[in-house]
């Protein structure tokens, strides 16, 4: 059972195995059990890590989102691109809205939108902006021919 090898006792695990197989049976399913055990609380970790990510980033974030019409835009990346190009976060197909025309930030709580030197130019409520601009709820922000109005949400059931 056991060997010397160049001074070192070595077990052939195979032979000892053979002579009890129960134990190498009972051995098996203690590391399967062990490696499933591993797993569920890995499982159980991220489940509750992303939850509370999930709470920081509503609470960072102010829970914004944009609507157009029917549809609705969860705020959720502290950088966000407007534009009809297909690489855009938020994308339009209309022709008055340029590639890259308008982009979303967040920083230290509080959401700013930006022309991004955009044809057309971007509104919020009604002025024209010509440097970073802060949003907040119920403003309403015109890009092109579409008015795009900040709402407090998920996104979860609207629309």
């Amino acid at each position: 059972m056991l060997a010397v090898r160049k001074g070192v006792y070595a077990m052939d695990l195979t032979s000892f195995f053979s002579q009890y197989p129960l134990l190498r049976a009972g051995l098996t399913a203690a590391v399967v059990i062990f490696v499933d055990f591993c797993a569920l609380v890995i499982l159980l970790a991220a489940g509750r890590e992303r939850r509370h990510g999930d709470k920081r980033w509503a609470k960072e974030s102010r829970g914004l989102m944009l609507v157009c019409g029917e549809e609705t835009y969860p705020l959720g990346a502290a950088e966000l691109v407007i534009g009809r190009h297909p690489a855009a976060d938020i994308r339009f197909r209309d022709a008055e809205i340029s590639r890259f025309h308008a982009l979303l930030t967040l920083s230290n709580g509080c959401w700013q939108i930006e022309d991004i030197s955009s044809g057309n130019g971007v509104t919020v409520n009604g002025r024209r902006i010509d440097a970073p601009c802060r949003i907040r709820s119920n403003d309403q922000i015109r890009i092109g021919k579409r008015t795009l109005r900040v709402v407090k949400g998920s996104g979860r059931g609207l629309g």
